[in-house]
């Protein structure tokens, strides 16, 4: 960068330079975060479709292979360097992606915002690497100050922050943010344009001391393993909170905190060598093993000591490669290595969602849960310690990067203590005292017919049942298919109402219970399931006085499946106290074997008192019923009917009941 300071114009010019350089590469990574985040769950939700058509549909697994190669899109660096510089290709690539990350806050269709999501990482794909080339590299007349990897960090933070704001729902991603988004674009545009500089050549390298192309390429190919982590585990608070049993809202502000903490620590050579980097990976490894097998903040503890050890290392892969010299430009050896990490992320992910969505359509990736965690965390050490007994000598940061550093990093902290303390306490009003309102409802983990994911439509479809108790079946808590989002949580605090959690896998995927009287006690039984994990949630609660026993239950997929994971529900119902109200998706039809079961002990309320044909499934254009609220024979059905909406792929049945005597 251009930088002059023996006149107070000078001092000015370094100052704008330095902060439009840590802004353009903040808000780039953050749109690059925020698009990322969005295409993962659209290439589920392709691949998910093209499996599960009958036959499988070829088409829709090319359309995925299609999205995939947006990820090939720094491997045309090359071929664009010999057409112009790599600070315009960097400075084109930024306003591409300021400008097509507008309209993922537009409101688009599905098929749209696939398009913007593939675009917006693809012109990431070619902003960093030019960017890194041209900005980034020691090599440079500039000197590199780091402002690349400072940026993407700090960006980290800020989605953090965001979600806060949302309870874990990204509010970027929200219509409603769109006019913040069309601001937010134009900042980095203006901060890119700023900051362009095309007068910066890299310095003609000493042949002798260079070192080969792949080695660059092998140590910043953890970066891979940074994305990962990220995405599953480190960046989504309520993901923590759920697998290891503390209070999210601290943590969502603890997190953005070990984030810049990471940051701002002095690049100390006693930091890089190749012993300490070892020291914080296997800290990094206990912090994975922690989270996946031991509950409580000594677990949370370690994560957030992760989390500063992980950005760390994050540094020390992106110094080996600015501070040395190589064989190939740096801009190619950071493409190929952004590709690799890309695809490594995406294997690890996909991976993950196999051992869970997948398990019984390909049998091998059962129980397989800790297997990505741990390939990512073994990529980041092994690359980090690499990087590490090979670093060069610190380099040396201006006070004027600090302090730009140092402001930036301080707003996503002081958002996310906001958040903290906006957050409502829970205080909820039943409506009638003479009668109970309940509800089941499959979210299909909050997507809609139109496969976009929308809490607001399923929050108004809840609404307009009005319940005092509603059972859910395929509630996520913190999954990448489902944006990472809290649904149990979101709804709990948008609802005012209590609710209790009966996760099925992984702590994030599952049966809830919300109500607007006080949860006594729950217990999550998980069902017998050679097929995809299922669960049932029993919740004790205190209606006026008198407990009711709710049960939640999602059942399999075939009648096998189902008849012996229904032996086990049955079982758990009968020793039950009554009152007792069993909801949820049976996945049989009302003329089935299953139900005629649960009739030998239940009332179905839909037949006692329902209005309409009581078809559920599916939800743009019902035939069946496979969603049921049953009541024990001391509860009497005032009335029961099926909502119409689209927010999810099922519909729900609300039923107004008396605990009285019949």
């Amino acid at each position: 960068m251009i930088t002059r300071s023996t006149t107070g114009s000078g001092v000015t010019r370094k100052a704008l330079l330095t902060w439009a350089s840590l802004l353009t590469s903040l808000l780039i990574s953050l749109f690059f975060l925020q698009a990322l985040r969005l295409y993962f769950v659209q290439v589920y939700l392709v691949v998910w479709a093209a499996l599960f058509s009958d036959p499988i549909d070829v088409s829709g697994l090319l359309v995925a292979v299609l999205m995939l190669l947006s990820f090939l899109a720094p491997l045309l660096l090359p071929l664009l360097g010999r057409l112009t510089s790599m600070g315009r290709i960097a400075l084109v690539s930024a306003i591409g992606v300021a400008v097509v990350r507008v309209f993922l806050s537009a409101g688009l269709s599905f098929e749209a915002e696939t398009v913007a999501s593939s675009l917006v990482v693809a012109f990431y794909c070619l902003f960093l690497p030019s960017y890194f080339q041209h900005y980034q590299s020691q090599d440079s007349q500039g000197g590199g100050k780091g402002y690349l990897v400072a940026g993407f960090i700090l960006a980290l933070a800020y989605d953090m922050a965001i979600r806060a704001l949302g309870t874990t729902v990204d509010l970027s991603l929200r219509p409603e943010w769109l006019l913040v988004q069309v601001v937010l674009s134009g900042i980095a545009i203006v901060a890119a344009f700023v900051s362009y500089d095309d007068s910066i050549f890299p310095r003609e390298n000493n042949q002798d001391k260079q070192s080969p192309w792949w080695a660059g390429v092998l140590i910043l190919s953890g970066f891979g393993g940074v994305l990962f982590l990220e995405y599953n585990l480190f960046a989504h608070a309520n993901t923590i909170a759920r697998w290891v049993h503390v209070d999210y809202d601290l943590l969502a502000a603890l997190l953005p905190l070990a984030t810049v903490i990471g940051l701002l620590i002095p690049r100390m050579k006693r930091l890089q060598t190749a012993a300490a980097a070892i020291v914080q990976n296997l800290l990094i490894l206990l912090a994975v093993g922690a989270f996946l097998w031991v509950d409580g903040w000594l677990s949370a503890a370690l994560l957030l000591i992760a989390q500063i050890a992980i950005i760390l290392d994050l540094r020390l892969l992106f110094a080996f490669v600015a501070s040395r010299s190589f064989t190939r430009s740096k801009s190619t050896i950071v493409a190929i290595a952004l590709t690799l990490s890309l695809f490594l992320a995406f294997i690890l992910v996909l991976t993950l969602t196999f051992s869970f969505a997948y398990a019984y359509t390909v049998d091998v990736f059962r129980g397989t849960e800790p297997v990505s965690f741990f390939v990512a965390a073994i990529v980041l050490g092994i690359t980090a310690s690499l990087a590490a007994s090979t670093a060069a000598e610190p380099e040396e940061i201006g006070a004027d990067v600090r302090w730009a550093k140092g402001s930036l990093a301080a707003i996503p902290i002081i958002v996310a203590i906001i958040a903290l303390a906006l957050q409502p306490s829970l205080s909820p009003e039943p409506n009638e005292p003479e009668t109970l309102t309940v509800m089941t409802y499959n979210l299909h983990q909050a997507f809609g017919m139109d496969n976009k994911l929308d809490l607001e439509e399923i929050l108004a479809t809840i609404r307009e049942g009005d319940p005092d108790i509603v059972g859910f079946q395929e509630a996520d808590a913190g999954r990448v298919p489902s944006l990472s989002i809290d649904e149990v949580l979101w709804l709990s605090r948008r609802l005012n109402m209590y609710s209790a959690y009966g996760p099925s896998w992984g702590n994030t995927y599952g049966v809830a219970v919300l109500s607007k009287y006080p949860i006594l006690d729950h217990q999550r039984y998980l069902l017998t399931s050679h097929e995809q994990q299922r669960a049932c949630l029993e919740a004790k609660i205190d209606v006026d006085g008198e407990t009711l026993s709710f049960f939640s239950v999602h059942l399999g997929l075939n009648t096998p499946e189902r008849e012996r994971q229904l032996d086990e529900v049955l079982t758990y119902t009968a020793a039950a106290s009554p009152p007792v109200v069993l909801v949820g998706d049976f996945n049989a039809t009302p003329d089935s074997h299953e139900i005629s079961r649960v009739l030998e002990r239940f009332e179905n309320s839909f037949a006692l008192a329902g209005e309409g044909s009581g078809y559920t499934s599916p939800a743009d254009g019902p035939y069946q019923t496979i969603d049921y609220i049953f009541v024990s024979p001391d509860i009497r059905v005032l009335s029961a009917r099926v909502i119409s909406s689209l927010a999810s792929d099922h519909l729900p049945v609300v039923s107004r009941i008396d605990m009285g005597s019949p």
